[in-house]
């Protein structure tokens, strides 16, 4: 990319993502972290412009734009491949949302009107991303699961073609009104809870930023101010009661670093904690 003179320097800017459907609320939250950890670093580093990218990406291509030079700075969540390709910053930014799942069902589904054993569960058909770390989970524990790309999900989920769609806790309700002409609800009796923390990612090209930004995440954490954003959001509230009184099945992820593993154990969870 050639900068004309008018433009800002390279090192000076930053190049994130733009949003993708059914994501708005976190979207908007991960970019106001990212901006306080940028401010509380400006007097070591100076001053940052963060830019989006113009149009919406899906996740694998987020990762190939942060590998080619359009992106410098992404959030996902996180598996030992992508920290293998990818500067990884290992501070959960999301509290552990992203492991508790519930279960989008077509509304009136019977099969769901009580509390649903785990190994009943896994005999009936769950829709995935097919790219997601999501479905070699579930697989890994014996579910059985249809890949699909995102937008058809819920189609095959209202058609009958599949029995639930599991989502994040806090995804759910973005979800359900974007696809408010479809038959869904969400199921009322169970989460799935894995560790799926998701983490910044930064392109290798510029290890200062990714200095930087892990820096100004240990002083938001250790302050407090990240754990009070993350609980003060809209999300994050409807999110903690959805899964009040649920009963919680806990699976193990195959798919996390011994690194992560780690950090998980020193960045504690306050969703964990309030239930």
């Amino acid at each position: 990319m050639r900068l004309e003179a008018s433009e800002p320097k390279r090192d000076s800017v930053v190049y994130i993502p733009n949003y993708e459907p059914g994501t708005t609320d976190i979207y908007q939250y991960v970019v106001t972290l990212l901006n306080l950890a940028m401010a509380l670093t400006e007097p070591e580093f100076g001053p940052v412009q963060i830019i989006a990218n113009p149009a919406p990406t899906p996740q694998q291509r987020q990762f190939l734009n942060l590998r080619n030079g359009q992106t410098d700075i992404m959030w996902s969540v996180t598996t030992y491949a992508r920290e293998q390709e990818n500067t990884v910053i290992r501070i959960p930014l999301t509290g552990g949302m992203f492991g508790y799942r519930v279960m989008l069902i077509k509304e009136g589904d019977e099969r769901f009107r009580e509390t649903i054993e785990l190994p009943d569960l896994k005999q009936l058909s769950a829709v995935q991303g097919s790219d997601w770390p999501d479905t070699d989970i579930l697989r890994y524990h014996g579910f059985s699961v249809t890949p699909s790309v995102y937008t058809s999900a819920f189609k095959l989920l209202d058609r009958g073609m599949v029995d639930y769609f599991p989502r994040a806790v806090h995804e759910i309700f973005e979800e359900l009104s974007t696809h408010h002409s479809l038959n869904l609800t969400t199921e009322q009796y169970i989460a799935l809870q894995y560790d799926n923390p998701m983490f910044f990612f930064v392109a290798a090209r510029r290890p200062e930023l990714a200095k930087r930004l892990e820096i100004g995440l240990n002083r938001l954490y250790e302050n407090g101010d990240l754990q009070r954003l993350l609980t003060s959001q809209h999300f994050y509230i409807q999110a903690r009661n959805l899964l009040k009184g649920r009963t919680i099945y806990p699976l193990n992820n195959p798919l996390l670093s011994e690194q992560t593993r780690q950090a998980m154990k020193r960045y504690q969870s306050p969703l964990a904690s309030a239930l």
